[in-house]
């Protein structure tokens, strides 16, 4: 069941947007805090934290809820974060808070208070019209392209290459009495094929 961590929420920090750092890309599938923010029937912010994420409310250009803080401390603050593998919301000044544990219990808080979410907790923040729903979901984080097509991509340069020599091969062949011209012109637009090819494949696979 969440635990309630006590001490004033972290509403005095400055309110700036603070954008999470990329996870370790494993393609692997782990735990992030799922935040919906509802005003009445409809959804107004989602997002989905991961280690070193964070989740602000108010007037923050990263806001998941812009909403007036006069009643809430003032200022725009960090609602929730994701730090060293636990996931604490953090309710502002005279925001309630619903907590229903796994175990079917159910707590009440008024803010400001510092809320850890657990795995099968549900726990709602509602700041007067708006609801910040909170839980712990299981998220598939997939490997970038970079790290998956690597080879294909020098397959295809290989091949290029193989048809390059080829085509100089059969140009000396069928056409000996104008190698010059011939070779010239082959070799412009198989470089120029070879240089689009590479350059739709990427710069990272170029090597």
């Amino acid at each position: 069941m969440g635990k309630e961590l006590g001490g004033a929420s972290r509403t005095e920090r400055k309110a700036e947007a603070v954008i999470a750092p990329p996870a370790e890309v494993t393609g692997e599938t782990l735990n992030a805090l799922e935040l919906v923010a509802v005003r009445g029937t409809d959804v107004i912010g989602v997002r989905h934290l991961l280690e070193g994420g964070q989740a602000w409310v108010g007037q923050s250009p990263d806001s998941i809820a812009r909403v007036s803080m006069g009643e809430w401390g003032g200022h725009a603050s960090v609602i929730a974060e994701a730090s060293g593998g636990r996931f604490v919301l953090h309710v502002p000044p005279r925001a309630r808070a619903r907590m229903h544990g796994s175990d079917g219990l159910g707590r009440l808080a008024i803010g400001p208070v510092d809320i850890e979410v657990e795995e099968g907790d549900r726990t709602v923040v509602v700041m007067g019209g708006v609801q910040i729903r909170a839980r712990v979901v299981p998220v598939e984080v997939s490997a970038p392209l970079s790290t998956r097509v690597p080879g294909e991509a020098k397959r295809w340069i290989a091949v290029m290459g193989a048809l390059y020599i080829t085509a100089l091969a059969l140009c000396a062949m069928i056409a000996p009495s104008r190698p010059s011209t011939l070779d010239s012109g082959l070799r412009r637009a198989v470089d120029t094929t070879l240089e689009k090819t590479v350059a739709q494949l990427g710069p990272e696979h170029g090597g």
